[in-house]
């Protein structure tokens, strides 16, 4: 098999990649990063009480 380029993935790509090849942590680590990076992994403080309110315009944004 050849080595696959994840960079050349888009991030959609990447991501159905990663869904299809559950076993490839490599795939699964570049797309959390790249994710990351790409601003769409949103993050949650518990200790926070309104963390609900904070997160919903990034959840609502990110919607197709």
């Amino acid at each position: 098999m050849n080595p696959i380029n994840y960079n050349a993935l888009s991030l959609d790509e990447l991501r159905q990649y990663v869904l299809t090849h559950r076993e490839d942590t490599t795939a699964f680590y570049a797309y959390i990063d790249r994710s990351k990076a790409d601003g769409r992994m949103i993050t949650v403080d518990l200790e926070d009480n309104h963390w609900e309110e904070k997160i919903t315009p990034q959840i609502q944004r990110d919607r197709p």
